[in-house]
């Protein structure tokens, strides 16, 4: 018995070719619905990620125009309500002896010029409220004392211990909160440049990009011997004076952890501050668990970058400041006005007269 030829390939049985023909289209159909399959497949695994990403950005973004309630559940929430809809809002907590000291009237004059609206003033005493409400100011008085761990620690220290408490309100009602303290200069509106994807949005002590954002640093034990050295993280603290919070679970809870210790400890809130944000969990004890990001140090400059460095380079290669903080010196209302002088007046030697420290030749 012979084989038939084309047997093999069903040619002879199919003198038409419709039957070859009709193979090669359902193999080209077999291989394009492949493709398809393949490119969906791959197209989903690549934009999963995306997808995931764009959730987490979207999730950290700050809703703008925002609804709040109709019902204010607070006299806190009825003002915040009139001047920052969109739940952001700008705060210094302040008393009185702020303004006979200067301070806070450079302070309001200078978020005033910046034009930002959502700026508010928590007064202390009720001799402060009087005076702003009496000047047109955003003002919100809170009935509230110094703890008896905080007695004797300076008016500053004292007052400064008490934001942990007061921001806690704000948070409760889902406000998004940037603190400033009184001796800081404001240049441009911040709020036109935060990021808002971290919990903690802070200024950094730190005075150039290995202090402030971070390095690696280390320890040598000559007595381990080939196991000497040991690596560590390192980075300044960052300053209690200028941050920026948003409204979550996690905030919240960290201002309660420090507005707990301050009540008992007779410490520096900077210090208190940091502790709870950059410990690390270990057996029983829990951190808060908060993200940082650190501010740009030449945006939201202290008073060391800024007599230190800055003032050295030319303006044409200076970065704009947003904010600076006069937290390295003593002559707080001094340089502030001088720095108004400086970038507000552009009074090229409005910062000559002061040294770079607080000694003279500094």
């Amino acid at each position: 018995m012979t084989d038939r030829p084309g047997a093999m390939d069903g040619a002879a049985d199919d003198p038409s070719g419709k039957h070859h023909k009709s193979s090669q289209q359902q193999s080209r159909k077999q291989l394009l619905y492949g493709v398809l399959a393949a490119g969906v497949c791959l197209g989903f695994m690549a934009s999963q990620p995306l997808y995931v990403q764009h959730q987490r950005q979207l999730d950290n973004q700050v809703p703008r125009r925002q609804l709040v309630q109709k019902e204010p559940r607070s006299a806190l929430e009825s003002i915040l309500q009139h001047i920052a809809p969109e739940r952001e809002v700008m705060i210094a907590i302040s008393n009185y002896n702020l303004i006979r000291e200067g301070m806070l009237t450079t302070w309001l004059e200078m978020v005033t010029k910046a034009e930002v609206p959502n700026y508010l003033v928590v007064a202390i005493d009720t001799q402060l409220q009087d005076d702003l409400t009496a000047k047109g100011y955003n003002v919100y008085y809170k009935d509230i004392s110094v703890d008896a761990s905080q007695e004797g620690t300076g008016d500053n220290h004292a007052i400064s211990a008490l934001k942990f408490k007061i921001l806690q309100e704000f948070l409760e009602l889902n406000w998004h909160v940037l603190l400033s303290d009184v001796d800081i200069v404001t240049l441009q509106n911040p709020f036109d440049h935060l990021y808002r994807d971290h919990d903690v949005e802070g200024m950094s002590d730190g005075f150039d990009q290995w202090t402030a954002y971070g390095k690696v640093g280390g320890l040598d034990d000559q007595s381990m011997g080939w196991a000497r050295y040991a690596q560590s993280t390192e980075h300044l603290n960052m300053n209690s004076g200028l941050f920026y919070l948003r409204a979550n679970e996690r905030t919240l809870g960290l201002m309660k952890r420090i507005a707990a210790r301050l009540s008992k400890e007779k410490a520096w809130d900077q210090s208190v501050y940091n502790q709870e944000i950059f410990f690390l969990s270990h057996d029983d004890y829990v951190a808060p668990q908060v993200t940082v990001r650190i501010m740009n140090i030449y945006k939201f400059m202290n008073s060391k970058v800024l007599f230190k460095e800055v003032r050295q380079q030319p303006r044409s290669s200076q970065i704009s400041p947003v904010m600076i903080h006069i937290n390295y010196h003593p002559d707080k209302h001094a340089r502030m006005l001088a720095v108004v002088k400086y970038y507000v007046d552009k009074d090229d030697h409005a910062l000559e007269p002061f040294p770079g420290g607080s000694e003279p030749g500094s």
